[in-house]
């Protein structure tokens, strides 16, 4: 153990902040140096190094020993120490207060800006979060200082500051504030929750934390299948990517660029691609080297600040990458092995960080923390801009107006007068933002600019935002706003603010008015209190009698009876049964019908109101129903109702008692096919009604139904007269012969029988049943106006049953029915019928039925006031029982003025009705006192402070009315500020209440940094998805011309080219030009601002370079540009995260994304048109097109998203696995495609060796060296692959050293018959082959290395599939 100790301490040495400063490769050497003692403290990252180090320098078991101890150490000095956390360690900063004070007066600044209308509600909402956030970094900085100074062995900070437990943001919650939350949208709340665990919160405070707490649960939940998600596909595109070959000898590379001056990690196991010299000349680094940390550490010495490196993108490797693209596999920082599965490995490292992204939901949400590089000014002084600086007019998400810079320059502070010293030099770069002018003099410590980085392209998002007016009035556009109809796809037209510009709403009192008033006041008249102000009558649309009806609530019904019908000779009698009410209409001369309905009921047009009672057609028993020709019904949908009568004529009924019975056999107490009386028990206390001949249905013992058939037998043998019946039956008419002796007068049915004694037929009786074509109808008195509805009745016969139909039954049942039904003519649908009991006007005894249409019309009482429609006042112009005609006046309502003023209607189109006016009140102006002349003049609108004459300032936002000597009226308003492209709901001088809708601001926001937004972002990468609104990309090279419109706002954007041919982009309003006049752009620069759409930059670097360079060198040239564009966006969205992902992982992607092209034109080739192919097969082909003198094919090439390039990869078994399965497969079988097997994932789904790690193909030769004499054991398998059989690693077998030993198994031979069967096989002759697959090795035949094979026996294996066509 002693000699350990030194190292120990050693170790304990490194735990320095410094230790990164030490090379890493000398260390084993500094190792051994004496121990010396540093007392620094070790943080989370000191920790990080330290361990590290140790296992660089020292390997696996040491380093794993030395965390134990450590472990140890620390948990130990825990214990004694005593650490724990206590609400007494909660230590709030002092500075909180101050803090909290200063956002809170930045904020009441904002809301009064918006209260002038100088910024809009968008502003406004991200002024207040962003002074939130900004307070609360502030905050966290108080917190770190705090426990610093005052008690750095706090247990809280202690934990958090060693990685232990817990961060920086929880911390910051426990002492610091809790700050803002998101509601479940996602939107931030802008009320932050001030206090900390450590005060506690308050209830508001309380229910709107636990919004963001659950959000956090959910999107955790969520976002973790999106992340696993994310990984498949990966894995899938990447899954036959494996190191192939040692070196592909390419001779291309990528470019690394220093970040200022250092590189970092990011030369890190790469291979040099060519040798690098410094600025001496002198070799630094030889081409193929690794970089390791000691040459990086050269390289930036000699401040060389590009680097040419081999890269898996530019690998000329076929389906793979080369050991020396790829560099060092990161598992263990030397160079790649042959078989490495690196492309699962990239997958894996770029899915993975996403399951950790996910969890990260503690998110500032949707607002830039901290402003980018804001800089201040240093001295007092003159601020210049250099000769060539070009800028524009800004406004920044917190509604300040900013200059923003279109080209780079730089800026002066030049010190004035007395205090010269040295000019301060800010370096703008374009797109940055400028908060000086040219020529201002400006002093020390104001903000100056804020530099925007390079090329940070920030990802951003369109949102909307309601403005909602807080007081009613009358709206009025500023002039600057210039509203534009813009019509959509779908036709509707919307109004959009094409300018920044203020919307007011001048202050009044607004009238509603009901759908129906008209205006009886003229606009600009002075009212007073009760003046009628408009007026609204309801009138009868088709006159009739007028009933009043009690007032219900505050309003009374007004009912005018249209037309009107009542039955005259039937009269109404009401029966009382248990059930209910029954009513029944019964005639002087007995008809009499029931009634389906009851009076005080409503029913609507067709509704059947009344049945026939009728003995006529109601029969005693059960039996079979035959329609005589002549008598038809209606086709019905369905039966249920029965049928309607078309056509009258003769139903014919053959009667037949059925009983059903279901009790057993036993009770029977008749003989089947007996004649029975009337009278006869047939079953114990059931009776048959009629006589006839008995026929009895039985099922398994049960009885189930007795039929009793009336008529007369007769016995007949004779074959020709039985056939002419059948057991169904049929009707004969009167006179037609049937049997000799038989003399029928009138129509029978008859069935032929079979009784067990003898055979004959049954002659059955037919009731004749008579059916008018129309039934008659009672008769009627009508009262009708001359248009409008009226009133008819319908009758209509239906029968029960169809043809044919036999109905089983002891009861009579009724064959037809007749029906009552209502008909009302000219009626619109919704027109209900009422149904009433009148007294008849001659004897007051009788009731009669009456059945009317009512026009009701809702009279609404007086209101004393409701806040929009004012006072009104309502007079019924009609009487009781009063006759008016068709659109005379019921009733009129009056709106009547609530206080004195002046009306003002609002600017309507013609024709349209007037639905709002306004009252300008004395409460909605103020006088303001002047004592010198007015400087602003009628029409003018004023905010607080702005001048009124030379002495005065407004007190107040509103429109100058009018202007005397010693007075200005100013009407009192409230303005908007609404940002461009805004959709305004309202019109100019429309009238609004309050909480209408102005318009909509549409505005971008950034979208999250969080990764929330980061895993979206990353799969809009890796999927390659169009963006929506993106950037107008320069097609080629050339020089940038822009000419202004005739209005100011629009503008033309050209490129002339090479060849003098000028390309003319259409631009959309609200797109930002990013280019200025006469710049010279290359082929996809960005023209307008907005996202870049992959596709669309891949054509434009294609278009440009093709023109310049031969076909296969522009595709290679523009996909090379565009995978790097790709890796550095998809590193931005890690980085921003703080998660470090080798560039080395995303290159592999990114190769398989962009390894395709698709040909346009196929030329001479066997290749098609619209086909996806590898670039190198496409290159191959030309090639060879080239010698052969046909016409090469032409390609363009494509930028394919993970999800297709997975489907698109050679291998249909692993596309098929993938997704889309059934369309894969069938294409594939349609197609007759082959799959070569090369990947993994087809490997592992047929169940053979996966080509990687062991598996490799390149590592067979060196298993049948191992193998030595005895290469049975790569035994045969029928999967057609050579599997090794138990090789033990070599250090367990001693080989034999020469050919002289006779060689003894070293492993499990094969049997004689084993090789018996393979020789025969393939016909082998054992004594002439000299393959060593089939000869029993010994010491006779020893073969040496160069011995060749017998080609039968090759031929063999091939068959076999043992041995490749190599």
């Amino acid at each position: 153990m002693t000699s350990s100790k030194p190292k120990k301490t050693s170790r304990v040495r490194k735990t320095t902040k410094n230790s990164k400063k030490n090379n890493p490769l000398t260390m084993p050497a500094l190792a051994k140096t004496p121990p010396s003692f540093k007392n620094k403290v070790v943080d989370k990252k000191a920790l990080k190094n330290l361990v590290s180090w140790a296992y660089k320098t020292h390997g696996t078991a040491v380093t794993a020993a030395m965390a134990d101890n450590l472990k140890d150490l620390g948990f130990k000095y825990a214990t004694q120490a005593a650490v724990s956390i206590s609400v007494d360690d909660l230590k709030v900063p002092e500075a909180k207060q101050d803090l909290i004070g200063q956002a809170e007066e930045q904020i009441s600044a904002t809301e009064e800006c918006y209260r002038l209308g100088e910024i809009t509600e968008v502003e406004r909402h991200t002024k207040v979060i962003d002074t939130w956030t900004e307070t609360n970094e502030r905050l966290v900085d108080a917190v770190k200082n705090n426990f610093n100074q005052n008690d750095p062995l706090n247990s809280v900070w202690m934990m958090a500051n060693s990685g232990a437990r817990g961060n920086m943001s929880q911390v910051r919650q426990l002492v610091g504030m809790r700050g803002l939350m998101a509601n479940p949208q996602g939107e931030i709340i802008d009320l932050p929750i001030r206090t900390n665990f450590r005060e506690g919160l308050t209830v508001t405070e309380y229910v709107i934390s636990s919004y963001g707490a659950r959000k956090g649960l959910v999107d955790t939940a969520l976002r973790t299948a999106d992340s696993g998600y994310l990984t498949r596909r990966l894995v899938d595109v990447a899954q036959d990517v494996i190191v192939r070959e040692e070196d592909c000898g390419t001779e291309r590379s990528i470019v690394v660029e220093a970040e200022d001056g250092k590189f970092g990690a990011r030369l890190l196991g790469r291979l040099t691609a060519e040798d690098i010299f410094d600025a001496e000349e002198n070799l630094v680094v030889p081409q193929n080297t690794a970089i390791d940390p000691a040459l990086s550490g050269e390289i930036e010495k000699a401040s060389i600040n590009k680097v040419k490196i081999r890269s898996p993108l530019t690998c000329e490797a076929n389906r793979s990458v080369c050991r020396r693209c790829y560099g060092w596999a990161l598992a263990h920082n030397h160079l790649v092995d042959l078989g490495e599965a690196v492309g699962i490995i990239a997958a894996q490292s770029i899915g993975e960080p996403g399951t950790q992204l996910t969890m990260r939901t503690f998110h500032t949400g949707g607002v830039s923390t901290a402003e980018s590089g804001v800089v201040r000014s240093k001295i007092t002084g003159k601020v210049e801009f250099s000769s060539k600086a070009k800028v524009r007019g800004y406004r920044t998400p917190h509604g300040v107006e900013a200059k923003q810079a279109e080209v780079d320059f730089i800026l002066k502070i030049v010190p004035q007068g007395s205090n010269s010293g040295k000019p301060q030099k800010i370096e703008v770069s374009s797109g940055s933002l400028l908060f000086v002018e040219d020529g201002e003099e400006i002093n020390s410590d104001i903000t100056v600019a804020q530099i925007i980085a390079g090329t940070v392209k920030k990802s951003v998002e369109k949102a909307t935002k309601d403005v909602i007016c807080d007081l009613a009035g009358q709206v009025r556009y500023d002039k600057v706003i210039q509203p534009k109809e813009v019509t959509d796809r779908q036709g509707n037209i919307t109004l959009k603010a094409q300018r920044l510009g203020r919307l007011w709403v001048l202050a009044g009192d607004v009238y509603n008015l009901p759908p129906n008033a008209r205006p009886v006041i003229s606009s600009g008249k002075s009212v007073d209190e009760g003046t009628v102000l408009a007026e609204a009558s309801q009138s009868s649309e088709f006159g009739g009698q007028v009933r009043l009806r009690e007032s219900v609530g505050d309003s009374r019904e007004v009912q005018i009876v249209t037309t009107s019908m009542s039955l005259t000779n039937f009269k109404l009698i009401e029966e009382s049964t248990h059930s209910g009410q029954i009513y029944n209409l019964e005639s002087s001369d007995g008809i009499s019908y029931r009634l389906n309905i009851s009076p005080g009921s409503k029913i609507s047009n067709g509704e059947v109101i009344a049945d026939l009672t009728d003995e006529r057609f109601r029969t005693k028993t059960g039996g079979l129903v035959k329609y005589a020709p002549g008598l038809s019904v209606k086709k019905a949908r369905s039966s249920k109702n029965g049928f309607e009568v078309s056509q009258g004529g003769t139903l014919l009924w053959i009667p037949q008692e059925t009983h059903e019975i279901n009790k057993d056999i036993s009770l029977l107490m008749i003989e089947d096919m007996k004649w029975i009386e009337a009278g006869t028990e047939v079953v114990k206390d059931i009776f048959s009604q009629t006589s006839g001949i008995v026929t009895v249905t039985q099922k398994n013992d049960i009885l189930r139904e007795i039929t009793v058939r009336n008529g007369t037998f007769h016995e007949c043998d004779d074959e020709e007269v039985l056939n002419r019946f059948t057991e169904e039956g049929n009707l004969v008419n009167p006179g037609e012969k049937i049997l000799d002796g038989v003399d029928n007068k009138e129509i029978l049915f008859v069935q032929k029988l079979e009784t067990p004694k003898c055979r004959g037929l049954l002659l059955r009786t037919v009731e004749e049943f008579t059916i008018p074509d129309q039934a008659e109808l009672p008769q009627l008195s009508h009262v009708k106006q001359e248009k409008g509805p009226h009133l008819g009745l319908k009758a209509i016969q239906r029968l029960t049953y169809k043809d044919g139909e036999l109905i089983k039954s002891v009861e009579g049942v009724e064959l037809l029915r007749t029906h009552l039904s209502i008909e009302s003519f000219d009626a619109t649908p919704q027109m209900t019928i009422d149904v009433e009991s009148i007294e008849d006007k001659n004897d007051a005894s009788i009731n009669r039925l009456n059945l009317v249409i009512l026009e009701s019309i809702l009279v609404r009482r007086d209101t004393l006031s409701d806040s929009s429609h004012g006072s009104t006042h309502t007079e019924l112009q009609v009487k009781n029982d009063q006759l008016v005609k068709a659109g005379d006046v019921i009733a009129t309502t009056q709106i009547l003025c609530k206080e004195k003023g002046f009306v003002q209607l609002p600017n309507v189109v013609e024709d349209e009705p007037i639905r709002r006016l306004i009252v300008e009140r004395e409460e909605d102006k103020i006088k303001i006192k002047i004592s010198d002349k007015a400087v602003v003049k009628i029409g003018d609108r004023v905010v607080d402070g702005d001048p009124i004459s030379k002495s005065v300032k407004s007190t107040s936002c509103g429109e100058i009315e009018e202007i005397s000597n010693s007075s200005v009226t100013l009407r009192l308003g409230r303005p908007y500020m609404v940002s461009p492209d805004s959709v305004l709901h309202v019109k100019d001088g429309d009238l609004v209440l309050r909480g209408d809708g102005l318009a909509l601001l549409v505005f971008e926001r950034q979208k999250t940094g969080d990764i929330v937004q980061g895993l979206p972002r990353i799969e809009e990468l890796l999927e390659a998805r169009r963006p929506r609104d993106s950037a107008i990309l320069s097609k080629k090279s050339g020089i940038v011309q822009i000419k202004k419109g005739n209005d100011e706002e629009s503008v033309s954007l050209s490129v002339i080219e090479k060849d003098d041919f000028v390309n003319e982009y259409q631009l959309l309003i609200g797109k930002n030009i990013m280019v200025s006049d006469g710049q010279q752009v290359t082929g996809g620069e960005s023209l307008t601002d907005g996202p870049i759409n992959p596709h669309e930059l891949l054509d434009c670097y294609f278009n440009d370079l093709k023109d310049q360079k031969p076909l296969i060198e522009a595709a290679r040239e523009s996909i090379s540009k565009l995978q790097r564009s790709m890796v550095s966006e998809v590193q931005n969205v890690y980085k921003s995260q703080g998660v470090a992902i080798d560039d080395k992982h995303i290159e592999v992607i990114v190769r398989q994304m962009t390894s395709k092209v698709r040909i346009e034109d196929a030329g001479d080739t066997t290749l098609l048109p619209g086909e996806l192919i590898e670039l190198r097969q496409v290159e191959d082909t030309n090639q060879a097109m080239a010698i052969t003198g046909g016409a090469p094919a032409e390609f363009t090439p494509v930028l394919l998203g993970i999800t297709k390039a997975s489907l698109n990869t050679d291998s249909f078994i692993s596309a098929a696995s993938f997704q889309e399965t059934t369309r894969v497969l069938t294409e594939a079988a349609i197609e007759g495609k082959s799959d070569w097997l090369r990947g993994l994932k087809e490997n592992v789904i047929i169940g053979r060796l996966i080509p990687a790690g062991t598996g490799f193909s390149g590592f067979v030769e060196e298993l049948s060296s191992e193998a030595g004499p005895h290469p049975d054991i790569l035994a045969e398998e029928s999967g057609g692959y050579r599997r090794a059989q138990n090789l033990r690693p070599d250090y367990t077998v001693d080989m034999p050293q020469s050919p002289s030993v006779s060689s003894t198994a070293i492993l499990d031979d094969p049997s004689d018959e084993d090789l018996e069967t393979t020789r025969n096989r393939h016909g082998i002759d054992p004594s002439s082959s000299n393959f060593a697959a089939f000869a029993r090795p010994n010491a006779e035949n020893q073969f040496s290395e160069d011995q060749l094979p017998d080609p039968a026996a090759l031929e063999g294996l091939q068959e076999e599939g043992l041995l490749s066509d190599e």
